[in-house]
């Protein structure tokens, strides 16, 4: 895999200064149209291990998860407007220990 540090694809760029040999000139030609061949023919592979599988997963079933139960919010909205929402500190307090506990 070759990684084309000239910047020939973008148009209208600014100079930066620097001067390409012949090298350099050989990459210019190499345009998404004019693709050298021995590139294709590369045995280039990716493997993930488990761990990136899992959060892979995770993060689509996060992204198909909903996540908001509208009908809980607007009970407590209403609950905190009426004056009638009361906070459990000791129930606050265990469970910012549990999610301290979680993190580390």
């Amino acid at each position: 895999m070759v990684i084309d540090t000239s910047n020939t694809v973008k148009t209208n760029a600014p100079n930066s200064g620097r001067t390409t040999g012949a090298a350099g000139n050989a990459r210019a030609d190499k345009t998404p149209g004019n693709v050298d061949s021995s590139a294709n023919n590369s045995d280039d592979s990716v493997a993930l291990s488990p761990e990136a599988q899992n959060i892979g997963r995770l993060r689509e079933a996060i992204d198909n998860a909903s996540g908001v139960d509208s009908e809980r919010v607007s009970a407590i909205k209403q609950a905190i407007s009426e004056g009638r929402f009361e906070i459990n500190p000791e129930r606050l307090a265990e469970a910012m220990l549990a999610q301290d506990e979680l993190l580390g």
